[in-house]
């Protein structure tokens, strides 16, 4: 009988050797090189992020060798190199810079560094599924230093591994390597246990006092409700399929906000003003925003890494990969992240409707939802949503937002039409059931791009194909009034303030103010005013980001009253008369009236 022969590993090794350089060095060995000279690449993108990064850029030097012979490699586009044919295994080394203080990419110097897979391994066509084993090494001089990650440690007899974390690694394949980003330093650390599953809250950067028992409670909860809300009769965790335990990897700086999901991991940056310090029982206003970015990443454990679009399985690196269902990918995502604050505690139901409220008017209040379905932005996601220029409130909508209201339209129409027997929850755990809990375990079907429909009547009885084509696919607006209202909520809306508006967003410019953008169809639009404009006056009287504020000035004026307004366009004064627009109705209030 024929017997397929193992897969020969791929042997990676990633060493941080130059850490006031910013510099990594990358090694990789193919032990069964292709004989007609083999291509490897850098992805293009990384997961979770739509947007074309062009990663090889940050290669700064690339050989190769054969034992101790030199190996021509030629780089053919952005991407790909080729390496010369060779009679024996090959070894490619590379020094890459890694100076990219976000959750996409790499970032070192001397007090830790951290990594994603795709900024520093090669893919190796033709092996893309060999096992991988990747070394990691420590810095010069490592101190304390220490290695946090989701990847399994290499449990052979002979493999080497310190007490600090620095050894061999194993992934099963590349698209497995490249998901469990690194981190490594001197972080502070806690750990829990939710449903009996290990995690691991690392935070980089300086927090003075960091309350991490009060997260960690905080977090547990979190990652209790949505575990026990897939898996109601196992709890199992997703994440066991390839790692031990789940790792909440945190850059703490001090006005960052971000995340990145991963399949047992995530990648997070926030602001030190929004973390708890112990001694405070009231914690920072910013906390539940934290709190929420900690839920909508872990959510995505479920809902993107492994429910997936069929235009994501697998995965397809080298170049833009489109789907129109970012709106349930990411919208509903964001519509579950503050609801599991609620269902797990960690808010109460006044707090959820605020910020609920909250997030309707940020969608009510961008013109650009006339404009775009949230099925076009998340098909545009690559030109658009990632590359926003001053028109973007004016031409774009965020398929976040107002994904998550399509969320909860979905949801509290299947709950009308069924007397609250079904629920947005039943068409996730089909989805979980369908296309996510075997996603990993040799099933990679996606979410085709017109299936959901059907999914959704199957998982609750309720033909939703208009309301989805209207909503999710056309650009008219949610009817949540109406909706909200069945379940014995009233929302009503308020101007934020009296003063009269000028229907523009500022930015500081040093002492200045900038318009960062003119909502189309305001009172700045028609006048003639644009974005990138700097104010000057109106009326005569300076405006700038101190004491003479915009807002100060605005106060002395009355809707439809007729200003002079001086701005420097480029480096020409300008005056335009404009009519002030009267406030926006910026709050949506929500209040529960009685009980659905």
């Amino acid at each position: 009988m024929n017997r397929k022969l193992k897969s020969k590993p791929l042997l990676y090794s990633l060493e941080p050797f130059d850490l006031s350089g910013h510099r990594l060095r990358a090694t990789l060995r193919i032990t069964e090189p292709d004989p007609k000279g083999q291509i490897i690449s850098m992805p293009a993108w990384i997961p979770g992020s739509y947007l074309i990064r062009d990663f090889s850029r940050h290669v700064e030097h690339i050989s190769a060798k054969s034992g101790t012979q030199a190996i021509a490699i030629t780089k053919l586009d952005n991407h790909r190199w080729r390496v010369a044919p060779c009679q024996a295994a090959l070894t490619i080394t590379a020094v890459i810079y890694a100076w990219d203080l976000s959750v996409r990419g790499a970032h070192i110097d001397e007090t830790h560094c951290f990594f994603n897979g795709t900024s520093v391994f090669f893919q190796v066509h033709g092996q893309e599924d060999h096992p991988c084993r990747l070394s990691l090494l420590p810095p010069p001089n490592p101190a304390r230093w220490n290695v946090f990650t989701s990847l399994p440690q290499d449990t052979r007899a002979n493999a080497k591994m310190s007490r600090n974390g620095f050894g061999t690694y194993v992934a099963e394949n590349y698209d497995a390597l490249i998901d469990h980003p690194v981190e490594m330093g001197t972080p502070e650390v806690i750990k829990f246990d939710a449903c009996g599953a290990k995690h691991e809250m690392v935070f980089t950067g300086l927090v003075p006092n960091i309350d991490l028992k009060r997260i960690a409670q905080d977090v547990k909860k979190i990652c209790e409700a949505q575990i026990r809300f897939f898996e109601p009769e196992t709890t199992r965790v997703p994440f066991l399929d390839s790692a031990k335990k789940y790792v909440f990897m945190t850059m703490v700086t001090g006005d960052a906000y971000g995340g990145l999901e991963h399949r047992a991991s995530t990648a997070l940056m926030a602001s030190r003003k929004d973390l708890p310090t112990i001694g405070h029982d009231n914690a920072p206003e910013g906390y539940q925003t934290f709190l929420g970015l900690v839920s909508h990443e872990y959510f995505h454990t479920w809902n993107v890494k492994r429910i997936k679009p069929a235009a994501f399985a697998p995965y397809k690196l080298a170049a833009e990969s489109h789907t129109r269902l970012l709106w349930i990918f990411e919208g509903f995502t964001s519509y579950y992240d503050d609801l599991f604050l609620l269902r797990s505690g960690v808010i109460d139901r006044p707090t959820y409707l605020k910020t609920l409220g909250k997030q309707i008017a940020s969608v009510m209040n961008m013109p650009g939802r006339h404009k775009q379905s949230v099925a076009e932005s998340s098909f545009d996601a690559w030109t658009r949503y990632y590359k926003q220029d001053e028109n973007a409130a004016n031409a774009i909508i965020s398929y976040y937002t107002k994904g998550s209201l399509v969320a909860l339209a979905l949801d509290l129409t299947i709950r009308l039409q069924t007397e609250q027997q079904h629920s947005l929850d039943d068409v996730m755990r089909i989805l979980w059931e369908r296309f996510g809990r075997d996603f990993y375990q040799g099933n990679p079907i996606g979410l085709s791009e017109k299936g959901f429909p059907q999914l959704v009547r199957e998982a609750t009885g309720v033909d939703v194909s208009d309301e989805i084509h209207r909503w999710a696919y056309g650009r008219e607006d949610l009817p949540l009034k109406q909706l909200l209202a069945t379940q014995g909520i009233n929302m009503t809306w308020q101007s934020g303030n009296t003063r009269p508006s000028l229907d523009i967003r500022t930015r500081k410019q040093g002492e200045h103010l900038v318009i960062a953008s003119a909502l189309e169809g305001g009172a700045a639009h028609l006048a003639g005013l644009s974005a990138h404009d700097l104010l000057v006056a109106i009326d005569g009287v300076r405006v700038d980001a101190g004491t003479n504020t915009l807002e100060s000035i605005l106060t002395s004026y009355q809707p439809g009253q007729k200003v002079n307004v001086h701005v420097f366009r480029r480096d020409e004064l300008r005056c335009f008369e404009l009519t002030l627009a009267s406030p926006p109705k910026a709050d949506c209030l929500l209040q529960e009236t009685s009980k659905p």
